[in-house]
């Protein structure tokens, strides 16, 4: 065979082996990284389990959230409704309050007023009248 024969087939013969080389350490590589791949899977479906519980536990706080903001908003109208009946409750107290001091007064002149019709009244009913002997 001839020396340059030689040389090629001796270079093909390299070259295959490092294509063969090459190629295993390349698979090798994708077996690493599909078994991290499927490690991370696996941890991402374990924190997936926690991710949802965590979710519940949130909604179920929220759930209990608005319902006690809802009861807050009805104890704040109960108590406006409250406050309003209160103060429709001393408008009218005021207002009979002043209808008994206006009638009280009434009573107060007619009774005055028959005491100065009366000439047998004890009592004197202006300064400038003499208390009766």
């Amino acid at each position: 065979m001839d020396n340059w024969l030689m040389w090629l087939l001796i270079a093909v013969l390299v070259l295959a082996v490092l294509v063969a080389v090459w190629m295993f350490l390349k698979n090798q590589e994708r077996a690493r990284a599909r078994a991290t791949a499927q490690d991370l899977r696996d941890e991402a479906a374990g924190g997936e389990a926690y991710a949802e519980s965590r979710e519940s536990v949130a909604r179920e706080a929220q759930a209990e959230a608005e319902a006690a903001q809802l009861e807050a908003q009805a104890a704040r109208e109960r108590a406006a409704r409250a406050e309003q009946e209160a103060a429709d409750l001393d408008h009218q107290a005021r207002g009979a309050t002043e209808e008994a001091r206006e009638h009280r007064d009434r009573v107060t002149d007619t009774y005055l007023e028959a005491d100065e019709v009366d000439p047998d009244a004890e009592t004197p009913t202006r300064p400038d009248q003499d208390p009766p002997r």
